[in-house]
């Protein structure tokens, strides 16, 4: 209901009516599901994000049923899955307290990815010409503006619009040199910003960049601020002070910053403009503990051998399939099937 409010077109009406049939469509699926668990009794479940009508449903069924439901989701590294029976992106269970980073022991043995665009990029909804970039500027991604990370997780920035907007004012606000801002569009969004592209032909040391690549972007940025994407996360393993607007996973304290309003906005792109920017002294923890330790390796499309010893292992764990109780053995008849 809040991706249909967030759309324009939708009047009172219209929003009265698809609540009516959202409800009926909720439960429906809900008993589907139940109806599901009750004919072949499985160990687990699995559903990919969590958030949608039907996938909540199953979530939800699995919870009243005693179930472990494992979420899926896109990594937040590149060529990685997540698979949480929490949930996932913010929603999920790593640790958002720095005392966890700051006492880990030991880093696994697994190398930090040297890129995080694939070989050969996806298209996206249009193509654009790249641009010469700036010296120096900071990188600031839109995101899918109907994504729940927008409309669940993004407590004080509604759209793209007033996030553009905000990060203006705050540009502006910063005492001394203004910084240079580089924006780029969500490649796969289908909205577009032609308003927005035009004011940018108006409005000096702020910039668009759809065709340039978001890697390109982040290395030659000296910050990257957004709001709670997974370019946060990409910007971390390439050594990016990052600012986040919204509730991330990676908004922790030694890790990445966080602002909720402008003059906080406008406080980090002084410090990082003027090369202060905050220290990050957890960041190599935070990585490594995602890379050895959450994130299922492999995209979900082109899962290798790596990717099904992570799913199974994650499936040893309590709560998983087959498991054990005290002597925590795993039944493989049932993992098999």
């Amino acid at each position: 209901m809040r991706r249909k409010r967030a759309r324009a077109h939708y009047g009172t009406i219209r929003l009265g009516v698809s609540r009516i049939v959202y409800g009926a469509a909720a439960r429906l699926h809900y008993e589907h599901v139940m109806a599901k668990i009750r004919r072949f009794r499985p160990d687990a479940l699995g559903v990919w994000g969590g958030n949608a009508v039907d996938a909540k449903a199953v979530v939800v069924a699995s919870r009243h049923s005693g179930i472990p439901c494992f979420q899926f989701e896109n990594g937040f590294l590149p060529n990685t899955t997540q698979m949480d029976s929490q949930g996932v992106n913010v929603e999920s269970s790593v640790p958002r307290d720095p005392e966890f980073y700051v006492n880990r022991s030991s880093f696994g043995t697994r190398e930090f990815p040297e890129r995080i665009s694939p070989t050969t990029p996806r298209r996206g909804k249009r193509a654009w010409t790249p641009i010469s970039l700036p010296d120096r500027y900071v990188f600031v991604p839109f995101q899918y503006h109907l994504d729940s990370q927008i409309l669940l997780h993004s407590p004080w920035i509604q759209g793209m619009h007033q996030f553009f907007r905000i990060m203006i004012e705050s540009a502006q606000g910063v005492r001394g040199s203004t910084p240079v801002l580089v924006f780029k569009e969500h490649p796969y969004c289908p909205s577009s910003y032609p308003d927005l592209l035009r004011e940018v032909g108006t409005v000096s040391r702020v910039h668009f960049a759809n065709g340039n690549s978001t890697d390109e972007l982040i290395r030659n940025a000296i910050g990257v601020v957004t709001i709670n994407s997974t370019v946060g996360t990409e910007s971390l393993l390439l050594g990016k002070p990052v600012l986040a607007l919204g509730n991330a996973v990676y908004e922790v304290p030694g890790v990445a910053s966080s602002a909720r309003s402008t003059d906080q906005v406008a406080e980090w792109l002084s410090a990082v403009w003027m090369d202060r920017a905050p220290a990050a002294p957890l960041r190599k923890s935070f990585l490594s503990f995602l890379i050895d330790d959450y994130l299922i390796p492999d995209r979900h499309q082109d899962p290798g051998l790596a990717h099904i010893r992570a799913v199974e292992e994650r499936l040893r764990e309590p709560g998983g399939i087959g498991w054990g109780g005290a002597n925590g053995r795993l039944d493989n008849r049932r993992l098999k099937a």
